[in-house]
């Protein structure tokens, strides 16, 4: 099970992995109102908008009928690996308290949990994809098209500490399992070796020659690009190192 905050290199992990041989890892299976990333061979590209529509609400009804009866078929077959993306909010959340328990207790469950060292380049990722903005290549998103968000920095911190409060609990949950640690900082800065480092936490033989990174970072490379308060950030003891470390 991969887990982390949003925008910490989910979605890059995911299609790099289902990229290898023998492996298969879904998306958001436990997304609040949808199914993302199941993986099931559907072809999104070639299906109409009625059919990728009718198998929407479908695996919706069949997740919603039985969730942990769902997650297993999902995970089932032949695969030498396989597994599924989960965000902070939804493992911690009541309503799937039952498929959480059987992970937490499934002996050879392994969990990857996924950080950004830069908290605030995580931040301004995530409120430019919530405005509709680029969001990897994989989705269609376009580097050479502007964006500049205003960063609240009030708001900026209290994200932040509800982030560190989840991830404080989470590893209490996983005290005791299997876990790896991965930023995405080295995830995206070297993808190969990282994730040759995840196939020796599976146990897993991985040819590191045969893998590249399935998606591109699309967002500005300088944060003063996507930034337009860009300066006040600069001034501002919580956030001046972390605009200055990119």
């Amino acid at each position: 099970m991969i887990l982390g905050a949003p925008r910490t290199g989910s979605t890059l992990l995911v299609r790099t992995l289902n990229s290898l041989d023998d492996l298969l890892c879904h998306g958001e299976l436990l997304g609040p109102d949808k199914v993302r990333g199941y993986e099931d061979g559907f072809d999104l590209v070639a299906a109409s908008p009625d059919e990728r529509k009718k198998r929407e609400q479908r695996l919706l009804l069949e997740r919603e009928q039985s969730p942990l009866g769902f997650i297993k078929h999902a995970l089932a077959g032949a695969h030498a690996a396989t597994g599924l993306k989960v965000i902070y909010s939804q493992f911690l959340a009541p309503s799937w308290s039952d498929v959480v328990e059987y992970f937490l207790t499934t002996p050879d469950t392994r969990f990857i949990h996924l950080t950004r060292l830069n908290m605030l380049r995580r931040y301004v990722s995530e409120k430019i994809a919530q405005a509709g903005g680029p969001i990897h290549s994989g989705a269609g998103g376009r580097s050479e098209v502007p964006m500049k968000i205003q960063v609240d920095i009030d708001a900026f911190l209290q994200r932040s500490k509800e982030l560190e409060a989840q991830a404080s609990h989470l590893a209490s949950l996983l005290s005791g399992r299997q876990v790896i640690e991965i930023t995405y900082e080295e995830l995206a800065a070297d993808t190969p070796a990282t994730i040759g480092r995840i196939g020796q936490f599976l146990e897993l033989e991985m040819n590191r020659a045969k893998v590249e990174a399935a998606l591109e970072k699309v967002g500005a490379a300088d944060l003063s690009n996507a930034v337009s308060n860009y300066q006040e950030l600069l001034k501002n003891p919580a956030t001046r190192a972390l605009a200055l470390a990119d």
